[in-house]
């Protein structure tokens, strides 16, 4: 799954290559004054904002005081990912410091859904709760808590989903999204307004309990994936410090009290038995998916159990028990996408579908969102994937680039049931008998969006020169940390690098390189992970712009610098621009008239077009590398491929051409996934085939006898 192909790199706005490397990342990204700086570097308590700006507050925190003072009956109702489940853990050890053991109510994804239900709001009455307690879920849930009104139950609800125009009927609604909040930070996670309740009831006594819990508002809040900026950061750098101080025994941070949860510690030294430093990205791709993938797989008892328990022998247990449920989790997910992808390519004309769905009766519905996002990376379009549940299918949706899902949900929704989510994710059920319907309204839809689907594209911070390149800078950079949504870990651009040395490592997934510049004779070690297909058209000598992080490598006590590469691209070898290249593609596509692309982009015919010589050479190339089964191949990554094999250039326009001339002449079959992206597959043929069969090739001949413009 890992793509292959050429990415666009986009710098940010307000660069400059002058001064020292962190302030100018600093102004890149936005920071105006030293003062805005030093806040964002330095992430303290004493940031966070004041609970009681949060609309209902007040009230909240009186409610829940007097029912731990009278000793009532509460239950916490959370939801079933990362995020609920550290909420809901938090608040129930908030209770039971205070002598409360709460009810918790985690959903079944699949038999309850997301949120309150009329079932559990019965359950709740039934049992003779005084007061309940929503985490991370509620806001939508208007008639589940007008019933439990009525009954004589206490609601306070703690969410930060969008609010529609009806609030619920709970005696409080805390949501830092109300429109009538004065809150000034609205993008905190469910988890973070959960502990802002326990904040404002700790402030009322007063009580600094409330700092036991960072820990679980960090790994809520990273995997939640809300932006880690503002009030975020501080929680997250926080909460990370608590980490290390309980896991890796640092001293950073003495102030904040040990970490309050046995099971979150014991899972991390699982996943980091090196005891390495716990930073958000451990969180959030190897913490963060085990707790996930016990709701995905059906029951959430271990992963809450894990959060709630204080004895270490149960701890290591769920830990390993939650480890095993993701590695299922994992081969599921796998051999979905894996069908999903034999299933689309075959089915598919991926010319004229602009929005795929993926459709099987028995895929595992707790795992076709990763499925989705995974194929809609691969394809670089948005997928719908379908399984089937009795007589409905459940569906989730990831989209690609500008697309807004929700336009598309919306369009086709007379054949929905339900759907709910935001522009980028979403959800939804529909009857078996109204999927064709649903197919034909999402197709209808896609048409209109003609070419929305864009080339993979990567945001750099800099252009940086040797100068910059120093441990000092590496070690200064992580001043920045934790990086997440919001506060990306910073990429920059070296431009004319000479590759001295490269090597395939690691099982063959990985290309090792060494570059040097020429300029100053500095040279570095890179290391580009899953990129190990670069060296079929690299070589030592060749020049390459990098697109990379800072890293230091400790080896054997020695520190070094390591370019981590994200991305690789040959230093302009033919003279055109790729992204002149793109759009001349682009052009080509919507007009094909080569006389007005090439004045629209300033190239001479000679640069543009392929000459005979490219025939030959491409078509020997395909004949030794494919066959009649279609493969799929980034042009960009093709015809460097093609240069390298046989020391002579040849960029993606003309090498797109000359597949055009190759399929109007019967030798291959293509269907496009994007502007640079098909899947390509030889017809065999008898005897020789004359390329003045092909429209494009008689055009192309007579634009070149024609001269230069």
């Amino acid at each position: 799954m890992t793509s292959d192909g050429y990415k666009e790199w986009r710098l940010l706005a307000n660069t400059s290559d002058h001064g020292v490397l962190l302030d100018r990342l600093l102004l890149a990204r936005g920071f105006q004054t030293p003062e805005e700086a030093a806040i964002f570097l330095r992430p303290t308590l004493e940031q966070l904002h004041d609970p009681y700006l949060l609309p209902d507050m007040q009230l909240a925190a009186d409610l829940l005081l007097q029912a731990i003072d009278r000793k009532s009956s509460i239950a916490i109702h959370g939801d079933y990912d990362v995020d609920g489940l550290t909420g809901t853990a938090l608040l129930v050890r908030f209770l039971r410091a205070h002598g409360i053991e709460p009810v918790v109510l985690i959903p079944d994804r699949f038999a309850d859904g997301y949120g309150l239900t009329e079932a559990t709001a019965s359950q709740l009455i039934d049992a003779g709760i005084d007061l309940l307690i929503t985490v991370d879920c509620g806001i939508s849930s208007i008639e589940e808590i007008a019933h439990l009104k009525n009954s004589g139950i206490q609601v306070i609800v703690t969410d930060h989903h969008e609010c529609a125009e009806q609030l619920p009927p709970a005696d409080a609604v805390i949501n830092p999204k109300r429109p009538d909040s004065r809150y000034p930070f609205p993008s905190l996670a469910g988890a973070a307004v959960a502990l802002k309740l326990v904040q404002a009831c700790c402030r009322s006594q007063p009580d600094e309990q409330w700092l036991r819990y960072l820990d679980l508002v960090c790994i809520g809040t990273v995997a939640d994936v809300v932006p880690l900026t503002d009030e975020n950061r501080v929680l997250v750098a926080c909460g990370l410090a608590q980490l290390n101080q309980t896991v890796c025994e640092s001293d950073q941070y003495s102030g904040i009290p040990p970490s309050s949860s046995v099971g979150l510690s014991s899972l991390i030294q699982t996943v980091n038995p090196d005891q390495k430093q716990v930073t958000a990205r451990l969180l959030g791709f190897s913490v963060s998916p085990k707790l996930n993938a016990a709701g995905r797989m059906g029951d959430t008892d271990d992963a809450i159990r894990l959060l709630l328990t204080d004895d270490p022998q149960e701890a290591d247990k769920l830990a390993r028990r939650l480890v095993e449920i993701n590695n299922e989790r994992r081969l599921i997910e796998n051999e979905m996408t894996s069908e999903a992808i034999a299933l689309l390519d075959q089915e598919t004309n991926l010319d004229n579908q602009a929005v795929l769905i993926a459709c099987k009766p028995d895929w595992h519905p707790g795992v076709i969102g990763i499925a989705a996002a995974r194929l809609a990376e691969y394809y670089m379009r948005p997928v719908i994937v379908l399984t089937r549940e009795g007589d409905q299918y459940r569906g989730s949706c990831r989209s690609w680039g500008e697309i807004n899902l929700l336009d598309i949900l919306k369009h086709a929704a007379p054949f929905i049931d339900r759907f709910g989510g935001h522009r980028e994710a979403a959800g939804l059920t529909l009857s078996v008998d109204r999927l064709t319907d649903f197919r034909r309204a999402v197709q209808e839809y896609a048409r209109q969006l003609g070419q929305k689907t864009r080339q993979a594209d990567i945001t750099a911070d800099l252009v940086v020169s040797a100068s910059d390149l120093t441990i000092e800078n590496a070690e200064t950079l992580r001043l920045l940390e934790p990086f997440g949504q919001g506060n990306q870990l910073p990429l920059f651009i070296f431009q004319g690098l000479m590759v001295t040395d490269l090597r395939v490592v690691g099982q063959g997934d990985h290309l090792k390189m060494t570059v040097q510049y020429g300029g100053t004779g500095q040279s570095w070690d890179a290391i580009a992970f899953r990129q190990a297909g670069a060296g079929d058209w690299l070589a030592p000598g060749d020049l390459v712009d990098l697109l990379f992080s800072l890293d230091i490598n400790e080896w054997r006590g020695r520190r070094s610098i390591q370019l981590n590469v994200r991305d690789i691209h040959p230093s302009d070898k033919t003279g055109v621009n790729p992204s002149v290249l793109f759009e001349a593609e682009q052009l080509y596509q919507s007009h094909q008239d080569i006389h007005k692309l090439a004045a629209q982009i300033n190239l001479s015919f000679d640069d543009l077009l392929p000459d005979r010589a490219d025939y030959r050479m491409v078509y020997q190339y395909l004949r030794t590398h494919f066959n009649d089964q279609p493969k799929r191949v980034d042009l960009w990554v093709l015809a460097m491929k093609i240069a390298h094999s046989y020391q002579k250039q040849i960029h993606l326009f003309q090498l797109s051409r000359i597949l055009n001339v190759f399929e109007e002449a019967g030798l291959v079959d293509q269907q496009r996934i994007d502007f640079n992206q098909i899947k390509l597959r030889l017809i065999p043929v008898r005897g020789k085939v004359s390329l003045e069969h092909s429209p494009t090739f008689r055009q192309m001949s007579r634009v070149l006898e024609g001269g230069v413009t």
